[in-house]
């Protein structure tokens, strides 16, 4: 082999040993990069797992809401319909007190008509007692006699 050879070699040696030695800082840079995104990529997952369970909290929070909504809605219904009973019952009652009203009415009419009737006959009654008293007294004395 010749000189030239040779120089040329150690030249390629050189130039490999320059990349190699390059490459090596390349890695190590690329290294450096790696570790530091697989620290950010666990920071996101330890971040996703903390979001994760912050969702599962408010997922439960909001299914607890929605059953307490089921429950004021189920609620609000039961007292939608004893408002309408009650409504009913009130109805009832004030036709009961109206029909209790015209009763009455119409018994103060019937009393107001028949006291007139009742002292007529009370004065009827009255004049012949008296004219009785009379000839029972008329009969006594000519009986005494």
């Amino acid at each position: 082999m010749s000189e030239e050879r040779l120089e040329r070699l150690e030249n390629m040696v050189g130039d490999l040993i320059r990349i190699v030695g390059h490459t090596n800082s390349l890695l190590e840079e690329v290294n450096t990069r790696v570790i530091r995104l697989e620290e950010k990529v666990d920071h996101l997952e330890v971040s996703m797992g903390n979001l994760e369970l912050r969702m599962d909290r408010l997922e439960s929070r909001v299914d607890q809401l929605e059953s307490r909504m089921d429950q004021l809605e189920s609620n609000m219904d039961q007292l939608g319909s004893r408002t309408d009973q009650l409504e009913s019952r009130m109805d009832q009652l004030e036709a009961r007190l109206n029909h209790l009203a015209a009763d009455l009415d119409s018994l103060r009419k019937e009393g107001n008509n028949r006291f007139p009737e009742v002292d007529a006959r009370l004065d009827f009654i009255y004049e012949k007692l008296m004219e009785h008293e009379q000839k029972l007294y008329h009969l006594k004395k000519t009986a005494v006699r």
